[in-house]
């Protein structure tokens, strides 16, 4: 027991040490390479700006963060059940794959101003900008978890007298929630992404706008603040998954191991 600790204790201060050599040196090194402070700020003069911030930071983390969520829980909802239609329905797989293959190749930030213009610069476009970025990953990782499963298996639950609802609950569902919170962790930043762009593109709120307004009068320390709030957030909501997957994903050799 000592020694796993040990272990997770020097696993965790690996990271912490080499971040903190690089704001040592970013603090240090900054000034010696005679770096303008409104080109690369001073981690200092960052943390300083942050805490001047700290309401404004908050209050537009909140509404990004607001519209992050409601986007994502849109892409998971909606990814899984297309998944559930291309397995269950397999003519519709040609269709389906091959049409959000071809629209996720589309840079989000190309169409974003016209989501401005159908939905104004209301919640709506932001959040509709996190559900398409976070819609591709979840829904391919659904297809696989739910899909690529022994034939065998499900020919044994049939035999076992297992209905296709039962089937779903008990076979297909388990094998799939590793793989959707796998697809969530790279589905949340994307949705974080969908959210600033939209706020970036027309917007009077949120982290996005925070950024435009610090890039607009000069103020690069603010800039940099507001990425580490954004930072923040993307850390908090990773480690939420990983926390949902160890509690509940307990049989999973990755879990049985730490």
């Amino acid at each position: 027991m000592s020694a796993r600790i040990s272990r997770t204790v020097s696993a965790a201060l690996r990271p912490v040490l080499g971040f903190g050599l690089l704001i040592i040196v970013w603090q240090y090194g900054a000034p010696l390479a005679k770096i303008p402070q409104y080109v690369l700020p001073l981690p200092s003069a960052i943390l300083a700006r942050f805490g001047e911030t700290w309401p404004s930071q908050m209050l537009g983390l909140l509404t990004t963060g607001s519209t992050t969520l409601a986007g994502l829980a849109l892409a998971l909802a909606a990814g899984v059940f297309l998944a559930l239609l291309v397995i269950y329905i397999p003519a519709l797989r040609s269709l389906v794959m091959p049409l959000l293959a071809a629209f996720n190749s589309i840079p989000k930030i190309a169409v974003a101003p016209l989501f401005v213009i159908w939905f104004g610069l209301g919640f709506e476009s932001k959040i509709l900008l996190a559900f398409l970025l976070a819609l591709f990953p979840v829904f391919v990782n659904s297809v696989t978890g739910l899909g690529e499963i022994e034939a065998d298996l499900i020919d044994l639950s049939t035999l076992a007298g297992g209905t296709p609802w039962r089937i779903f609950l008990k076979v297909r569902l388990p094998n799939a929630v590793p793989y959707i919170t796998d697809a969530l962790k790279v589905a949340f930043p994307l949705a974080l992404v969908g959210s600033i762009v939209g706020e970036f593109i027309g917007g009077n709120d949120g982290i996005g706008h925070l950024i435009l307004s610090g890039q607009f009068d000069l103020d690069t320390p603010l800039v940099f603040a507001a990425l580490l709030s954004i930072t923040g957030f993307t850390t908090v909501g990773i480690c939420s998954i990983a926390l949902f997957e160890k509690a509940v994903l307990k049989w999973r050799p990755s879990q049985r191991k730490r």
